[in-house]
């Protein structure tokens, strides 16, 4: 994984204590049509609604209706699996959308993430205080993290009913994940219209898009104001997809918490600087038995989900299962196309940071001396290491592994997205920056990577508090992002002013036990650190 083919590489052991291994549980499958609700109503029951499919059954709470596990395209299974998403059939009798479908299929021990898995897993969540077009509320599409291998919209912490209940329509989505969603392969790219391969899973989050577009009026939300908002790996696919030009039009707002696209610089194919996506295919072919085959995509299309993701690597000579730079979806790395200001139109975007986003990638790692400090940041910075050494002595931390966490958190999260928010400011557009810093329930960990979810969908647990205190903060933040949802601006309701970020203001909104309007997060060594880029 890298931030710069010149600047930054996150070596393999970190990767690998995200907790990616390579088990799943899913098998050969081979496609079904959706649960067709026999039991349904069959006369315009409370809770249907018609989509281009055909008709959905959804369950209410009396305040909130949920439509859950709604396909948005066909199975990807057999000879679908790693081609983009295609249409749905229709059903005939109406769909019971009363329950989640399957997270796709990944590794067993993602964090937060159970089972069941399947490669049949292309659904929308949607929860609505009002169907019918005549609603036209603001729309929030969600998309999850989980280092792109992790993870579902089917978790507790992403039920959006606190949110529906400030008057949006609240979506999430799954996509295809790992090496069934990011696999790029030579054979896989010559097949392609396209000549693209390994960017699945943005097509995936496209086409859950696009249903949007087609049905979300139907659920009481209005097609032309639609937020995507997203944390970690969705954040990072979203900050894409705001370059992409198969994004454009799909979206009028964005929210990306903890996650920058400027790590996305890996090309389709090798260069002189890079192994290339098609690369890590290759490895997985010959892992699966299958590259001397007189068929190989025949065979990759015959082996289980489980033996695929088995021979897939987390990482191999600098290249990882994330998007890479093929011409099509992503025409050029993310970075060049915000400094040259080559962006889909948007209305705003929101962008921020927790306090101690490296605890969670750091954990195991043992940095107790300055000797092992300096190792640590070599591999991390392996073209900068001298540079970064100066900028964050450890002697300058009350340990060693605190001086590393703080740099960790300022290159791989802070100056980033602070930097891809002064790209999208510098076209006209707001922008608007914030940092957590609210403490969580975790000595360990701090305000660690992904502590922002709970308060974000009021969803409180254990690790966020859950006292009157917790109850309001959480309040205070919802109201921020669905103001903004509305709107393009968080401002309102008596909140703290919190001002649009440009290079100029350097105004941020620190998130903390009181939250207060800032400047200057982290000023002097995301400006550094920004110098160190190769020209």
């Amino acid at each position: 994984m890298k931030l710069h083919t010149r600047w930054f590489a996150v070596p393999t052991a970190l990767l690998a204590l995200i907790g990616c291994t390579a088990q799943s549980s899913s098998g050969p499958e081979t496609p079904d049509a959706p649960d067709a609700g026999s039991d349904a109503p069959a006369a315009d029951p409370p809770g249907q609604v018609q989509t281009d499919k055909g008709a959905v059954v959804g369950q209410s709470d009396g305040t909130i209706t949920a439509f859950l596990g709604v396909p948005y395209a066909a199975p990807p299974l057999g000879q679908l699996r790693w081609r983009p998403p295609q249409p749905h059939a229709a059903w005939s009798e109406p769909f019971s959308a009363t329950a989640l479908g399957p997270a796709c299929a990944q590794s067993e021990g993602g964090i937060g993430q159970t089972g069941p898995f399947s490669e049949d897993c292309l659904t929308v969540n949607v929860w609505t205080p009002r169907t019918g077009a005549a609603a036209k509320a603001p729309v929030m599409v969600f998309i999850h993290g989980g280092f792109f291998v992790h993870g579902s919209s089917n978790q507790d912490t992403y039920d959006g009913r606190a949110l529906a209940a400030q008057g949006v329509v609240m979506v999430s989505m799954n996509y295809r994940l790992g090496a069934l969603g990011f696999l790029a392969h030579p054979a896989l790219t010559a097949e392609d219209e396209h000549a693209s391969s390994g960017n699945t899973a943005l097509l995936d989050q496209r086409e859950a898009l696009r249903w949007v577009q087609t049905n979300i009026a139907a659920f009481g939300g209005d097609p032309s104001n639609v937020t995507v908002f997203g944390e970690s790996a969705g954040a990072m696919t979203i900050c894409a997809l705001v370059v992409s030009p198969l994004g454009s039009g799909l979206f009028h707002r964005a929210i990306g918490e903890s996650g920058s696209c400027a790590i996305f610089t890996t090309p389709l194919h090798a260069t002189t600087a890079s192994a290339g996506a098609e690369s890590l295919g290759v490895a997985v072919a010959a892992a699966l038995g299958c590259d001397t085959a007189s068929d190989v995509l025949g065979c990759m299309r015959g082996k289980s989900a489980d033996e695929v993701i088995a021979a897939a690597p987390m990482s191999l000579n600098g290249v990882s299962l994330q998007p890479n730079i093929d011409g099509y979806v992503l025409p050029e790395a993310p970075s060049a196309a915000l400094a040259a200001g080559r962006v889909n139109p948007l209305d705003g975007m929101i962008g921020g940071t927790n306090q101690d986003e490296a605890t969670l990638f750091t954990r195991a790692l043992v940095i107790d001396t300055e000797a092992q400090y300096e190792v640590a940041v070599t591999r991390l910075l392996p073209s900068f290491a001298a540079d970064a050494l100066a900028l964050y002595p450890a002697a300058a931390f009350p340990t060693p592994k605190d001086a590393y966490n703080t740099l960790f958190t300022d290159v791989i999260f802070v100056c980033p997205i602070r930097g891809q928010l002064r790209g999208i400011a510098a076209r006209g557009t707001s922008a608007y920056l914030y940092q957590l810093t609210r403490p969580t329930r975790s000595d360990e960990l701090g305000v660690y990577h992904g502590s922002e979810l709970p308060f974000v969908f009021g969803n409180l647990s254990l690790s966020s508090g859950m006292s009157a205190a917790d109850r309001a903060f959480s309040n205070q933040v919802i109201g921020y992002w669905t103001r903004f949802a509305a709107t393009g601006d968080p401002n309102g309701a008596s909140a703290t002013p919190w001002a649009p970020h440009t290079a100029a203001s350097d105004a941020y909104l620190d998130l903390g036990a009181q939250i207060t309007a800032a400047t200057g997060l982290r000023r002097e060594t995301c400006d550094a650190i920004a110098q160190w880029r190769a020209p």
